[in-house]
């Protein structure tokens, strides 16, 4: 589960990077849904039961997509990243604590206080008072939707019975989606940019296909609520990239900030 942490963090890394962050991301999601394709070919399509969940699923995955690079446009990794990352679990517990009927005990209303507390203290205003308003509301909008389609597929892959073929959809649907927007927007200067992404969106490919699917065997072989708080350590993976890679000042204030993060997402999902 930490190599799937480490695999999204350089996904996220990867996108950041990205000179055109929308083909990228329609690419990267078109390259694993062909390699999903044949899978979802042999097996039975969905019902309607499932397929309500997955359209509405591609719509909340869009929606983040866009705020995700509104965010990468305005701002640095080393902020966006932990915000949109660690607000999703918090809010994703609310979510199904509400629509789902979840239960939330006193550790995990705790865990939730100090989560929330890390990220106030990343929109706190640097001393240099540098901008960063939009940044955070993009973020903060990204990890909304995150923890939307977190919930829809935690409910659609309960009707579907079925998590290969659900995710195979899921993300052929949002290869779709992104593609179309990409067109869309880009026109006649879609096969030059698709080009010039094709080979990191190739790389990154292959992290998304290591961190979902080292997530998966995780959580087929140990509890899940451990494990779905190992991966949160991708934030602290995300600053060391960050500073490392993209050579962005992560500051003393900030690291213990993300570790104070990852703690209180621990609390909610294990305690």
């Amino acid at each position: 589960m930490l190599l799937s942490a480490l695999a999204h963090a350089g996904m996220t890394l990867l996108t950041k990077r990205a000179q055109d962050r929308l083909v990228f991301r329609g690419l990267s999601l078109l390259f694993v849904a062909i390699l999903l394709t044949p899978w979802i070919a042999f097996h039975p399509i969905p019902t309607w039961e499932v397929w309500r969940f997955l359209l509405l699923s591609a719509v909340t995955i869009w929606a983040f997509n866009m705020l995700m690079i509104a965010a990468f446009e305005r701002g640095n990794m080393n902020l966006a990243y932990p915000v949109m990352r660690g607000s999703a679990p918090s809010l994703a517990a609310l979510s199904a604590y509400i629509f789902l009927g979840e239960a939330i005990n006193g550790w995990q209303m705790a865990g939730l206080a100090v989560a929330t507390f890390a990220l106030v203290g990343f929109a706190w205003p640097e001393k240099d008072g540098a901008p960063k308003l939009q940044t955070l509301l993009f973020a903060l909008a990204a990890s909304t939707m995150t923890a939307s389609y977190t919930v829809i597929d935690a409910a659609g892959v309960r009707a579907s019975g079925d998590v290969l073929t659900y995710t195979g959809w899921f993300f052929v649907l949002s290869a779709i989606t992104i593609m179309a927007t990409a067109w869309v927007r880009r026109r006649g200067d879609l096969v030059r940019l698709m080009k010039q992404e094709a080979r990191p969106a190739a790389t990154s490919m292959m992290f998304n296909l290591t961190t979902y699917g080292l997530a998966l065997y995780a959580y087929s072989i140990a509890p899940v609520a451990p494990m779905a708080a190992l991966r949160e350590t991708s934030i602290i993976f995300g600053a060391i990239l960050a500073a490392v890679v993209l050579k962005e000042s992560f500051g003393l204030r900030r690291i213990v900030l993300a570790m104070v993060l990852v703690g209180g997402l621990v609390m909610i999902q294990v305690l």
